[in-house]
Parts: C-alpha cells; sequence; structure tokens
C-alpha cells in the first residue's frame, strides 16, 4: 500500500494516454476518416430528383467559424451528430448517417446524450427566422426545452440604428432615410439581430445534413398528399386547443392573430393570421378557405424556408385536432364553407419539349417580371410587391429550390391552379387551359433549382 498513490498515479495517465490513442490517434489513421463520398439527392435539369453519387462539401470560413462556436457553446453535449442505423430513427430524423458526411469534421462531435433533438439533418427543417428566436429564447417556440437562453449570440438593433444615424448625419443625410436604408440593410423587424457569432452558428445549423443534397424533397415520413379528418366534437377542440398552446402559441399568439411572442424575430414571413381567414396553401380554388384536410398537409409538412416547421413526429390525431381547434379563429370556415377542391392528376414524366413549352409560358405570362429572367425572385415587380396586409412580401427564388407548398410537381402544379390567397400570387387555372401547359409551366419552375451540373453521377 505504500506505493499506491504512485501506482493510481501512473494508471491515471495510462488511461488518459489510451483514450488519446483510441479516441484521437486511431481514428485519425483510419482510411475511413478520409472518405468523402456520399448519396446525394438532386434536382435534374427536367425538374426531377434522383439519387447520385457525390462528395462532400469542406466548410468554407463562415460554416467553419460556425461549427468553432457551436463546439464553444457545448451544443453537441446535447445534441447529438450521428442517425444511428436503429428501428425508427430514420422515421424522425431522415437518412441513416454515412462515412463521408465527417470527412471535414475534425474533431469528430458525434455526442452520446441526446438530451436534446439530434441535429445531423436539421438544415433546412427550419427557416432562419425560427432560428433566431430559438436562440434568443428557445422557451419561445418550444416550451418544454431546458435549453439555456443565447443571448450574447445578439446585438441591439435600436444600438446599431443609432450608430447608423450618427454616420449618416455626420455625412449630412436625413435621418429619415438612414434609417429605412438600415432596417434594408438588417432585413430584420426585430429589436435584436444575430451579431457575426450568431450569424455563423445558424448558417452552421442550417447546412448540418446539406452534404446528402435535396433529401428532405422525398422523405416520405413528412409527405401528405391527402387524408380524411375525424368527426369534430367538443373533445377534439378542446384537446388542440391543449396542443395549440403547447406547440403553436409562442408564433401564432394565443388570439391566433400571428402575434406571438417570436413573431417580431421573424424575417422571411410572419405568422398567420389565422382570424384573417386566409390561407395561401389550399386545393380549393382562389378566395376560398382551405379544407381540413389541406390544413393538415401544411400542419404535417411545415412550410420550407419558414419559421413554420414540419409537425409529423405529432401524433395524427393530435395534428387533427389542432386543425379543428385553428379553425374557430375564423367565422369564415362557418359562414363561407370551402368550395369544391380542385383535383390534381398525377405528374407526367418530363422530357426537353414539356420544359421548352414552360419556358415559353412563363414568358407569356409574365412570370419574370416578380421570379425574374432566371427566377432568382429579382424580377422588375419584385421590390414593390405587397400582400394584403400592407407587409412587403419577396417573390420565390426558384433557383434555391425551397417551395414553400412543397417541392413535388404535384405542389407547384396546385399552386398554379389555386394561386396563394392573401398575396399578389393569382390563380392561373383560367389561363391554363390544358393539362400538358400546367405540367409544362411546374417542372419548368422546377428546373430553375437543378443541380445536376454541379453533381455528375459517378
Amino acid at each position: 500500500m505504500r506505493n499506491a498513490k504512485l501506482i493510481a498515479l501512473i494508471a491515471g495517465f495510462a488511461f488518459i494516454s489510451l483514450a488519446l490513442v483510441i479516441q484521437g490517434l486511431l481514428p485519425a489513421a483510419m482510411k475511413e476518416t478520409r472518405v468523402v463520398k456520399v448519396t446525394k439527392t438532386i434536382r435534374t435539369n427536367l425538374g426531377e430528383l434522383k439519387d447520385v453519387a457525390g462528395e462532400t462539401e469542406d466548410y468554407d470560413a463562415l460554416l467553419r467559424r460556425g461549427r468553432q462556436i457551436y463546439i464553444r457553446e457545448g451544443c453537441w453535449y446535447c445534441h447529438s451528430m450521428y442517425v444511428r442505423p436503429v428501428a425508427g430513427e430514420q422515421r424522425r430524423w431522415g437518412p441513416v448517417s454515412q462515412v463521408g458526411e465527417y470527412a471535414y469534421d475534425v474533431p469528430h462531435t458525434f455526442g452520446t446524450r441526446r438530451i436534446g433533438p439530434d441535429l445531423t439533418r436539421d438544415g433546412g427543417k427550419y427557416g432562419d427566422d425560427w432560428h433566431r428566436a430559438h436562440f434568443f429564447d428557445a422557451r419561445m417556440v418550444v416550451p418544454d426545452s431546458i435549453m439555456p437562453k443565447f443571448t450574447w449570440l445578439f446585438e441591439k438593433y435600436q444600438e446599431k440604428e443609432k450608430e447608423g444615424e450618427a454616420a449618416e448625419e455626420s455625412q449630412g443625410l436625413p435621418k429619415e432615410r438612414n434609417a429605412q436604408g438600415l432596417r434594408e440593410q438588417l432585413g430584420v423587424r426585430s429589436d435584436f439581430v444575430p451579431n457575426a457569432d450568431g450569424k455563423a452558428l445558424i448558417a452552421f445549423v442550417q447546412n448540418l445534413g446539406m452534404n446528402r443534397g435535396k433529401w428532405r424533397d422525398t422523405f416520405p415520413y413528412q409527405i401528405i398528399s391527402s387524408g380524411s379528418a375525424p368527426m369534430k366534437s367538443d373533445e377534439s377542440v378542446e384537446h388542440g386547443k391543449k396542443a395549440y398552446k403547447r406547440r403553436c402559441e409562442g408564433c401564432h399568439g394565443e388570439k391566433g392573430d400571428g402575434k406571438g411572442p417570436a413573431a417580431k424575430f421573424f424575417v422571411r414571413a410572419k405568422p398567420r393570421d389565422f382570424t384573417s381567414g386566409t390561407y395561401k396553401f389550399r386545393t380549393t380554388p382562389s378566395g376560398s378557405v382551405p379544407l381540413d384536410s389541406d390544413l393538415y398537409r401544411t400542419v404535417t409538412e411545415g412550410v420550407r424556408g419558414t419559421a413554420m416547421p414540419p409537425w409529423f413526429t405529432l401524433p395524427e390525431e393530435e395534428r387533427w385536432d389542432l386543425v379543428q381547434y385553428i379553425k374557430t379563429f375564423s367565422k369564415d370556415f362557418e359562414e363561407f364553407p370551402p368550395e369544391p377542391p380542385i383535383f390534381v392528376p398525377e405528374a407526367p414524366k418530363p422530357d426537353e419539349a414539356l420544359l421548352a413549352k414552360g419556358k415559353d409560358l412563363y414568358d407569356k405570362l409574365r412570370c419574370r417580371e416578380c421570379h425574374g429572367d432566371g427566377g432568382m425572385g429579382d424580377g422588375s415587380s419584385a421590390p414593390y410587391l405587397t400582400d394584403d396586409f400592407g407587409d412587403k412580401i419577396l417573390p420565390t427564388d426558384f433557383t434555391k429550390g425551397i417551395f414553400k407548398s412543397g417541392p413535388r410537381p404535384e405542389d407547384i402544379y396546385r399552386t398554379f391552379m389555386t394561386g396563394l390567397n392573401g398575396t399578389p400570387m393569382p390563380s392561373y387555372g383560367p389561363v391554363l387551359a390544358s393539362e400538358e401547359d400546367r405540367w409544362a409551366l411546374s417542372y419548368f419552375v422546377l428546373s430553375f433549382s437543378s443541380d445536376e451540373g454541379k453533381w455528375a453521377e459517378k
């Protein structure tokens, strides 16, 4: 026992050295850590989706900084970074992880505790607006969250405004002009905006899983094409109310007017004001309220590129009851029942001739005036567009491949036929007389987001 302390000290150093070898040196020496090949889902030049062999992209400067902040703030202590090949994992998070996805993650940040959700496939699941609110105070959007506030990742908007005013006054420019220019520069309406670290961290989280390409566009567990609502009852509405308070109130507000505490962080799109009875995504004609199945689809799939996440992991009964409660915010559902839905047939196989026809229709219908020649949402009318509530609204940038109503040809077809209530996007049903015209324009719009030239099949 005389040398027990010495033995314990030597053993301690030995175990530490063994851990460094096993967890650091050996993984770095394994050839698997240098594999960069992954399977990617891409959009072809014809607007279809297919899987190809591709390579993982290295982080640029912004993403590398974001990863450093992710590690610095200890995010990986609670959030795992690996979708395991066991039952149910891919249903919740997405495709099982591939070796090549971690080629540039040195050191690895797999995480093991799973206190928070897995983040491997988090890129594109939520919009930047949602992440701003979530990092500032997670409980605004996830009431049950135990995640701490990360307020030091934000800077005060008012202070930035005062700095801008002082700079402009020194140049002899009026305050009004400066304030407007600053808001346009910052592109945000909230009291707080992310600082450089906050922007980098959001960019990093939004990049997670993106080395697998557009996999989310084919993720079957969150795709709903139709459904039959259960019978409405007092019990279903009450259950929906409880679900709403837990899941939706932070954004849409207690009164359903879109003025929840998180709404002040939203830039791209404000939360839907349910009291107006105006809904964009429907199968019903322009001006009509949606069917229950339309609301159910939006709750399930979310609205891509915005703060509205997909809720496909909620029990089906809870989602239907949410629909029943949401409808109570507007009398339009009782006074003006939904009109019969527009039938969306099965999408045909596209070809070059169909896309050429779609291009002619894009020009003929003057889509370029809003969405631009290259589909980037930069048309001549884009700076002046507002919605029915007087808020500025930006045309969709088709090249990003983020379509709010859904990424399938049927989704684009439905949007052309119904229009988007409350926005400048009208219904083209009366002018797109033939099925061929409707599909031609739908596939042409999807083709703007083609990345086939970037990822050649190997």
